[in-house]
């Protein structure tokens, strides 16, 4: 089954880094996304906030880049074993050059 997910959105809020007992480094952010999409010949606005998970040692690399806006590709997973909620899980994120 196909599940990847691909999106270009400010690094809105994040959290304190963090790490699992394992010492695996991990970054809560949310992600905010802002855009025009074409559907059945018509414009739509598009806004929402996403929240995402950093993993490994990129989380290191952004806990201070809030305000940058990113492209980021990941899966989508539920937010914990009780949540079902779905978090984005970043797998690669960069600056976006626009």
């Amino acid at each position: 089954m196909n599940n990847q997910f691909q999106l270009t959105a400010l690094l809105h809020k994040v959290d304190v880094l963090r790490y699992t007992p394992a010492g695996v480094p991990v970054l809560d952010v949310v992600l905010q996304h802002e855009s025009v999409q074409e559907e059945n010949g018509l414009q739509h606005q598009v806004k929402f906030e996403l929240p995402a998970k950093i993993i490994g040692e990129q989380a290191k690399a952004w806990q201070h880049k809030i305000g940058t806006m990113v492209e980021v590709s990941g899966f989508l997973a539920q937010r914990s074993q009780r949540i079902f909620r779905p978090v984005l899980r970043i797998q690669n994120i960069q600056e976006y050059k626009g």
